[in-house]
């Protein structure tokens, strides 16, 4: 006769069965979330239509404003806006407003980004506004990688096509949008193609630090596909920087703005201190509102040292 399993071997049994269930549901969590990470990362919304002419607040605010379709070197198209309070020609007119190039966040497209584009017409700016790969009007898909593209591609449209010296250029990003500005900030260090100033709001040092603080339960540095690493391109940054962050923001920690602003070099070229701000009461998604007040105020600093 065989052995009747004792109550201890039918114990350890069952709980060897459960860890085994546990390991497999926590792997099949794992691959589930590396296959669809792009999809929790970005949320486009596609429009067909976004012509700056069908949008009235936009056009009281820049009166010359126009479209733009800016070629990848990928191939892909994307698409923009042009808004100028009156028209200007920077390769035959001298340029009395900076032109501001503004990324934006993992979400919406430019339509919803009205808030930033009064605070842009508040302090004296013009602002070239684009929609990354796969967003707004924009042909393709968005990655690291498309981000990269979409970067190289816009500056160089605003300095060849449209005309503007770099030392006119201020680059500004919200969220995800910070890291594309500080990406671009870093691949132009040259004296002669150095922007005016970096302005990265509610941004991040790393999407693996904010990744990891949101999972901490998973492996983070081994499944992620797009990194953006801000804190190792940062210390290459030769224009004058100014961090913004909300201290209630919900999403991105402050932590990691604060992390980005300690990469950041202690003077620009010219000798000009990096500037923390940390936006009372501002949380991830309102900054354009509650926290107006903190980017008019960091915005006109970097006007005013554009001025001198």
């Amino acid at each position: 006769m065989s052995e009747s399993p004792t109550p201890k071997r039918s114990l350890r049994n069952l709980m060897k069965r459960l860890l085994r269930l546990v390991f497999i549901a926590y792997m099949l969590v794992i691959i589930l979330l590396g296959f669809f990470q792009r999809r929790l990362l970005y949320h486009p919304r596609k429009a067909p239509d976004l012509s700056v002419a069908r949008f009235p607040d936009i056009n009281r605010m820049f009166p010359a404003a126009s479209d733009v379709s800016i070629r990848c070197e990928d191939g892909v198209t994307i698409r923009g806006w042009l808004l100028q309070k009156h028209a200007v020609n920077p390769k035959t007119d001298p340029v009395q407003r900076p032109l501001v190039i503004f990324f934006h966040g993992n979400a919406g497209n430019r339509e919803g980004r009205v808030g930033w584009y009064h605070i842009f017409a508040r302090t004296g700016a013009d602002v070239l506004a684009i929609d990354y790969h796969g967003y707004g009007d924009s042909e393709g898909e968005m990655t690291e990688s498309a981000l990269e593209a979409d970067s190289a591609a816009t500056w160089k449209y605003a300095t060849e096509e449209l005309g503007y010296k770099p030392g006119d250029i201020i680059l500004a990003g919200n969220s995800l949008g910070g890291a594309a500005a500080v990406l671009t900030a870093a691949a132009h260090v040259q004296p002669d193609d150095t922007p005016a100033g970096l302005m990265a709001v509610a941004s991040f040092s790393s999407m693996v630090d904010v990744a990891g603080n949101i999972y901490p339960w998973l492996p983070v540095k081994a499944i992620l596909v797009d990194r953006y690493p801000s804190d190792t391109r940062i210390p290459l940054v030769k224009c004058p920087v100014v961090i913004l962050h909300g201290d209630e923001d919900s999403l991105i920690d402050q932590q990691f703005g604060r992390r980005l602003f300690d990469a950041a070099p202690e003077n620009s070229a010219d000798g000009t201190p990096k500037q923390w701000i940390s936006m009372t009461g501002v949380n991830h998604n309102n900054v354009s509102d509650d926290g107006q007040k903190f980017a008019v105020t960091a915005l006109t600093a970097l006007l005013e040292h554009w001025r001198k």
